[in-house]
């Protein structure tokens, strides 16, 4: 099944700094021939748009940055914000998992909402600010596993744990959070 890949880290200042493993991994799973649907989004409304559309994938990945501060948590695209309650309703029903390259967006106060907004089921990102390398290195390992050796998002994550477990940046970086 196609994956849904949206960069959001479009800015010129984005590309000139290497935030964009959005990109990166959409090329990697061009590599080993596993279907994307790819889109840099710098626009909110596109955003939704292309969100209320009902889209069916197994598994979306979002890059962009992310803030949460105190309560309330934010998707920071390059022009806007989007709060979880701005997302569609049940836009990501569909999908097994959703993955949130997006610092500190890992964190209850933005999965919460944002999973009973969007009616995703499980979703993983960082609780605390992550280098982008860091970040690709962990989602690429982790969809490498499922969609090259087709494992299931358990075990991959598991191993993904495991084998970035000596390196100090991911250490504890990624959570994931288990609706229900």
């Amino acid at each position: 099944m196609t994956m849904l890949i949206l960069e959001c880290c479009t800015k010129k200042a984005d590309y000139n700094s290497g935030y964009r493993d959005g990109y990166v991994l959409n090329e990697f799973l061009r590599m080993i021939d596993h279907p994307v649907d790819y889109h840099e989004i710098s626009r909110k409304s596109d955003l939704l748009d292309l969100l209320s559309d009902d889209p069916c994938y197994e598994h979306v990945y979002i890059s962009s940055h992310g803030e949460v501060q105190e309560d309330e948590g934010y998707l920071q695209l390059t022009r806007a914000r989007v709060h979880p309650d701005e997302f569609p309703e049940d836009c990501f029903e569909s999908a097994e998992l959703v993955a949130l390259s997006a610092c500190s967006l890992g964190k209850v106060a933005f999965t919460d909402p944002f999973m009973e907004q969007t009616g995703a089921r499980l979703v993983v990102g960082p609780k605390k600010d992550v280098l982008f390398a860091d970040s690709a290195i962990f989602f690429l390992n982790l969809f490498y596993l499922m969609h090259r050796h087709g494992r299931g998002v358990k075990s991959a994550l598991e191993r993904t744990a495991d084998f970035l477990k000596s390196t100090r940046s991911s250490t504890g970086a990624f959570t994931v959070r288990k609706s229900g």
